[in-house]
């Protein structure tokens, strides 16, 4: 079985890479990110309903070959994101829905962030400084805008609306 990435598998690969749960191929987090993902695994036909298996605040499913492939695409991060297109947005709207917050402040940030997390962000253009374990986005709307049109568990959030309402504005000048 040869599986190849796709912008909507790398979304799943982000969300699962930021809220991994130690069984089989799963997440764990709160109703909306176990929806999001049991959603998206049986919509891309990762495995069927029958096989998805779920404890306390997680759901998992069993199949060595995903495992493996969600493993290498994490491993070779830097290098399978590296370009401002579809399949970055997607991987980073994962992790964003999976850890993701955005304050009352507008503070953007992200969680459980790596050293490799802030160097890809960095390589897209995405300036960020560290806050203990959390990547704090300098420029939020600029990486919000990159990633609007993917997120899931966020796609409802009130900045994404404005943003919405900016890009339809007409442009004066």
């Amino acid at each position: 079985m040869k599986i190849k990435l796709s912008p909507e598998l790398s979304y799943l690969i982000g969300l699962w890479r930021k809220a991994r749960c130690p069984d089989g191929v799963g997440v764990e987090g709160g109703k909306n990110v176990l929806e999001i993902f049991t959603k998206e695994v049986l919509d891309r036909q990762l495995t069927t309903s029958d096989k998805m298996l779920t404890g306390p605040d997680k759901v998992y499913f069993y199949h060595t070959a995903y495992r493996k492939f969600f493993q290498q695409i994490e491993s070779e991060q830097l290098e399978r994101f590296k370009y401002l297109n579809e399949y970055a947005a997607n991987y980073i709207a994962g992790m964003f829905d999976a850890t993701g917050s955005i304050d009352e402040r507008g503070v953007v940030s992200l969680g459980f962030a790596t050293k490799q997390d802030e160097m890809m962000l960095l390589r897209l253009g995405f300036q960020t400084r560290r806050r203990a374990d959390r990547l704090i986005i300098e420029r939020p709307v600029l990486f919000l805008t990159f990633i609007k049109n993917y997120v899931q568990a966020f796609k409802d959030h009130k900045v994404f609306e404005i943003i919405r309402t900016q890009e339809r504005a007409p442009k004066k000048g």
